[in-house]
């Protein structure tokens, strides 16, 4: 059985991994992001603001390679 593989990038870093591997890693983050819950909950970040209120703020994805 042939495997298909997928481009996964870490900041600017390229890493093949399997294509359901990528589908799961952006499930998990989809779930971890909260913005969509909050915008849908009409809530706002404990900071006092959105994320689209506030263009400063940067959301950062660390990963260890």
């Amino acid at each position: 059985m042939a495997e298909s593989y997928g481009w996964l990038f870490v900041d600017f870093i390229p890493l093949l991994y399997e294509k359901r591997r990528v589908a799961r890693q952006l499930q998990v983050e989809t779930w971890l992001d909260l913005t969509q819950l909050l915008k849908e909950l009409n809530l706002e970040l404990a900071d006092g603001g959105t994320r689209e209120k506030n263009n400063n703020v940067k959301a950062n994805v660390d990963y260890v390679i």
